[in-house]
């Protein structure tokens, strides 16, 4: 069988060792799909008509098979391309680009389908390298060739914002035209958007402006909203419904809320976390949010940190909210680390027998990244007593030596959230051959995919937050494809 280096490899797929075929302009495309562009992205791919020509490229349509899934069949004379969606017919296009050589492709079969529902990267329009129009173009592409169906995309300042807040949109903004091609790029390439707009945290880039130094939490960091402020929400509101309205009818927008540390910091706010504790003051202000949006029919997510650290915030956080689980540290299943955000043991842990008893006994990768990230402690005593009556379920028979990768996927699941896994390809600074941990970075990936198509997570959506070549992001596309398709 012929050997093919197609990214993300294919579920079943044979190839012919020896025998090809030409497709030149002998060949036409045949379009039964009942979809507008399809048979023409074809023709256009091969740079051949649709009239009465001796070879056929069919398109042809079974609404049995799944929206993403698609069957190609490849012989002398004939290419048979079965979908019921046109992301199948997508697929199946990407799949016949990476298996031509030339104008060559080999005899055979593919069928295939994706593991997760949804797959994609975080664009961090906002701070990486200033993204211009043709970068931003280039990574949608690529996402697009190797089957992701979304993009995280974060604008901040870069978004064109108009009207009362003009002033907070940079100079290096993405134009109004430059924008709207992109979203329109993304579309045609079956690229779900989903906006991030923070709506607590993170926004160094918007109270900066003297114009909102009355929801700031505090006059230092200035880089958070105070939840006890209602004009909050409703500056929040408004730059969201200005992304809303250019970029066009979304199904969720992930509204942030994560590494709030300046929580409780006025004295409004001081005063409802003595009252009700931090995780109240939280879920007070994000139910607003997710309020506003689950009225506009638009799913909210949330980052899971704060809920990880202050359990509590989910008996009172609204219903709608659906949970984005990042963890850039994990590398193996079972692993020995353990993100224990709010125990007594620290944030990132694993038992300090890994240096003594244990010790020899791990991969290189997960060794190194133990002595970069984390801290040991004795974990079966120093959690904490609250950490573990919430928590001890999750972490398996194995516990202490090991727990499983990324733990709390099934725990916001039986507390009825969607669940979205957030590994990273950019994220904490380590190095390998002083290129960023590109080895770290897969096996987190893999990792992360792995446990989410487990316990049956919604989808996962690759991270990059770091302030480095946008040729790296590349790499996480095709990684995140290989281990989520």
């Amino acid at each position: 069988m012929r050997i093919a280096e197609v990214m993300p490899t294919p579920k079943e797929m044979e190839l012919s060792e020896e025998q090809v075929v030409l497709v030149d302009r002998s060949w036409r495309v045949i379009d039964d799909s009942g979809l507008l562009d399809v048979g023409s992205k074809f023709a256009e791919t091969f740079c051949i008509g649709m009239n009465d020509e001796t070879n056929e490229i069919a398109l042809r349509r079974d609404d049995g098979l799944g929206r993403e899934e698609y069957s190609l069949e490849i012989a002398p004379g004939r290419i048979t391309v079965v979908a019921s969606h046109r992301p199948g017919y997508l697929h199946a296009l990407a799949t016949i680009d990476h298996l031509r050589d030339g104008p060559m492709l080999p005899v055979g079969t593919v069928r295939d389908w994706p593991r997760l529902p949804v797959r994609g990267l975080q664009l961090m329009v906002e701070k990486i390298y200033q993204l211009d129009e043709a970068q931003i173009t280039s990574l949608m592409r690529s996402a697009a060739r190797h089957k992701l169906n979304a993009l995280l995309i974060e604008f901040g300042d870069r978004f064109p914002f108009e009207g009362e807040h003009a002033a907070v949109a940079s100079p290096s903004a993405l134009t109004r035209p430059q924008l709207r091609r992109i979203v329109d790029e993304a579309r045609d390439l079956g690229l779900e958007i989903i906006p991030l707009v923070q709506c607590i945290g993170h926004l160094e880039w918007l109270l900066q402006h003297d114009e909102y130094a009355d929801v700031r939490e505090e006059d230092e960091a200035r880089a958070q909203f105070c939840p006890s402020n209602e004009r909050s929400v409703t500056v929040w509101a408004e730059l969201t419904e200005q992304v809303l309205d250019f970029i066009g009818p979304c199904e969720r927008l992930h509204v942030g809320g994560d590494e709030t540390r300046q929580l409780g910091a006025c004295p409004k706010c001081a005063a409802r976390v003595a009252e009700a504790g931090k995780g109240r003051l939280y879920a007070d202000h994000v139910n607003r949010v997710c309020e506003w949006l689950d009225a506009r029919g638009i799913a909210p997510i949330i980052w899971d940190d704060i809920l990880c650290a202050h359990p509590e915030t989910m008996d009172h956080l609204h219903e709608a909210a659906q949970v984005m689980y990042w963890d850039y540290w994990t590398t193996q299943h079972p692993s020995p680390l353990l993100v224990a955000r709010g125990s007594d043991a620290g944030a990132v842990v694993y038992d300090e027998r890994w240096d003594t008893e244990w010790a020899g006994e791990l991969p290189e990768i997960t060794r190194r990244t133990l002595d970069r990230f984390a801290r040991p402690a004795r974990l079966d005593r120093d959690l904490g007593e609250a950490y573990l009556s919430v928590y001890r379920d999750c972490l398996g028979e194995q516990f202490p030596k090991f727990v499983p990768a990324v733990p709390y996927i099934e725990h916001y699941q039986a507390r009825g959230r969607v669940v979205y896994g957030a590994p990273t390809c950019s994220g904490n600074h380590s190095f390998w051959h002083t290129l960023p941990d590109l080895q770290r970075h897969v096996e987190n990936i893999k990792t992360f995919a792995d446990r989410c198509v487990e316990a049956g997570a919604e989808g996962m959506i690759t991270l990059a937050w770091y302030n480095r070549s946008p040729e790296l992001l590349h790499l996480g596309i095709v990684a995140t494809a290989e281990f989520t398709w």
